[in-house]
């Protein structure tokens, strides 16, 4: 993995939005999911086997994940001198968020 580029230590605002917006489209998304999932008419609990536990961990867990990001990208108190550290890693967490709620999806669709 390659390091990042040192002279990135400028404000972050030209990357928030993008993010802002697909982290709120994706978030969307995942709660229509669990929210048609949770109300099935059939009056049982939605979360019955493992299978359901794990796609459930997953959705939560991406959720969490990308609450956090989110509060990372609204912060305005990270340090100048690193922003570009700083959004890095809020980057990996972003993109580890996506890749857990894109396979509990799957999961979903195949177990």
């Amino acid at each position: 993995m390659s390091q990042p580029d040192p002279d990135m230590n400028h404000d972050m605002k030209d990357f928030r939005q993008p993010m802002v917006t697909s982290l709120g489209i994706i978030l969307g998304f995942m709660l229509n999911f669990l929210g048609q999932w949770a109300i099935q008419d059939d009056g049982e609990i939605a979360v019955t086997t493992q299978a359901d536990m794990v796609v459930a961990i997953g959705l939560i867990g991406a959720i969490a994940m990308m609450l956090w990001v989110l509060f990372r990208l609204l912060n305005n108190r990270y340090p100048l001198q690193q922003a570009g550290h700083y959004y890095h890693a809020t980057f990996r967490v972003y993109m580890l968020a996506i890749l857990l709620a894109f396979g509990a999806v799957t999961a979903a669709l195949f177990v």
